[in-house]
Formats: structure tokens, C-alpha cells, sequence
């Protein structure tokens, strides 16, 4: 969870790192519990990384 500074304000660094772990956390949980298998994760990975590129060509 991210952390909340004085103002309340989250810091992007913050949210970033905060998603990650997240993110992180649950895809290695769903391994280890052997609900998805890591080359079936890292195969959708790439192709989900694959449309967010794209899109950020698009806005760029």
C-alpha cells in the first residue's frame, strides 16, 4: 500500500513502487499455489507489455 505524506499526497515514485509490489506479490502467490504456471504468466505478461507500448506510442 502506498504511503500517504504529510499533505496526503501519494509521491508517483511511491504508487509506482506500491503497484509493482502488488502486482508482484500476486503473480508469484498464483504460482505458488499452482493456479497459473510462470511461462504462462511471463507469455501474457509479454503480450499485455506488448499493448501498453503500444499505447503509449499512440499518446506520444
Amino acid at each position: 500500500m502506498a504511503i500517504v505524506d504529510k499533505q496526503g499526497m501519494v509521491t508517483l515514485q511511491e504508487l509506482v513502487v506500491s503497484s509493482l509490489a502488488q502486482t508482484d506479490a500476486l503473480a508469484k502467490l498464483l504460482i505458488e499455489k499452482s493456479l497459473i504456471i510462470e511461462a504462462e504468466f511471463m507469455q501474457k505478461l509479454s503480450a499485455e507489455r506488448a499493448v501498453y507500448q503500444a499505447m503509449l506510442k499512440k499518446v506520444r
